[in-house]
């Protein structure tokens, strides 16, 4: 009896030992290795830098930390969308200061950075590649401020084949040279940006006046402000609507491609060109009788318009241009087709 006893309990003890160990073999992991992933940027240009004996300060305020280039949405396991965090091997502020030292800058105060992020410009197809945008300010030695940045770029890759983690660190890098330039040439801004920097809405539309009739072409955007630029492009889409004495004509979609172009402080140039597909409806009594491709609308256009929009404007502006058509679909109507625009919006940073 005692024999039984004696072997149920080495039983009992060996499954024990076993489940134990198979509890610390397989182990769930924990929950932020499902929601999170984290890609490693080697972005340091010179290690051997004396940081200390930099002159200007560098102050990274934005709530993700120093070290993190930005955060978005990959999948892991192929399945599962999870943010990813772009991390850096070394801070910005210590990439600002060795770039500044490699260039032997001399200006002595504290450069801030309040805002950067990265995401990807699917409105234009001329932007291909990063888009980053970025908010910095430089104060004096004495806490004067001096000038800010509203940064802009559009950075491909160097090649299809290059690294996600290499080309991370071309974006990085472009920026932080960028800025000591700025700094190195006394590029200063003396009139600060007025508001939160932020994407602002722009809502507009633009009455077209045509020799058959007129169209209406809304839009409206969010994008970063871009009035410290020369030059800039942007994409939106578009709600058209075309009315003609024999015909009606909606679109709702396409891209207008925007090229932009600051002539003075008060003045801007705009050109645009876009296509365009949608429907007809037309008018009874005109036509005995129509192809069913006539119901669908194609047509590609462009236009030119000089815009009364002051830097850093708020509120309404207003602008005058000229619109030329050519229509693919409908085949009854006239192809060709030009006119005269008035545009008018409002802007919301």
């Amino acid at each position: 009896m005692s024999y039984v006893i004696v072997s149920i309990m080495l039983l009992l003890g060996s499954f024990g030992a076993s489940h134990q160990l198979y509890g610390q073999k397989f182990r769930f992991p924990p929950v932020e290795a499902f929601i999170s992933d984290t890609l490693y940027i080697q972005a340091a240009p010179d290690s051997s830098v004396d940081l200390s004996s930099s002159q200007m300060e560098v102050i990274d305020s934005r709530p993700v930390g120093e070290s993190i280039l930005g955060i978005r949405q990959t999948k892991k396991y192929r399945y599962i969308p999870v943010d990813q965090y772009l991390a850096l091997d070394q801070s910005l502020p210590d990439l600002f200061k060795t770039q500044f030292l490699l260039d032997s800058l001399e200006l002595s105060g504290t450069l801030h950075l309040s805002n950067l992020i990265l995401w990807t410009d699917n409105l234009s197809h001329q932007q291909k590649g990063l888009t980053l945008n970025a908010y910095t300010t430089y104060h004096d030695s004495s806490g004067n401020p001096v000038s800010d940045w509203l940064w802009e770029f559009h950075i491909e890759k160097k090649k299809k084949k290059q690294a996600e983690d290499e080309y991370l660190k071309q974006v990085v890098q472009t920026f932080v040279e960028a800025q000591s330039k700025a700094l190195l040439a006394g590029d200063f801004n003396l009139e600060f940006y007025p508001y939160l920097y932020r994407r602002q809405l722009m809502i507009w539309s633009e009455f077209i006046t045509l020799r058959d009739g007129f169209a209406i072409n809304a839009h409206f955007t969010l994008d970063f402000p871009p009035d410290q630029e020369t030059e800039w492009k942007r994409g939106s889409p578009g709600i058209f609507f075309r009315k003609s004495d024999v015909h009606e004509s909606i679109a709702i979609g396409g891209k207008d491609r925007m090229c932009f172009r600051r002539i003075n402080s008060n003045w801007i140039s705009k050109v645009s060109g876009t296509y365009r597909f949608g429907f007809n409806n037309f008018e009874g009594g005109h036509f005995d009788h129509l192809e069913y491709w006539n119901l669908i609308y194609l047509n590609i256009s462009g236009q030119a318009t000089l815009e009364y929009r002051p830097v850093y404007h708020k509120g309404l502006y207003g602008g005058i241009g000229v619109y030329a058509g050519y229509n693919i679909l409908p085949d009854v109507i006239p192809q060709t087709e030009l006119g005269l625009l008035l545009s008018v919006g409002v802007v919301l940073p």
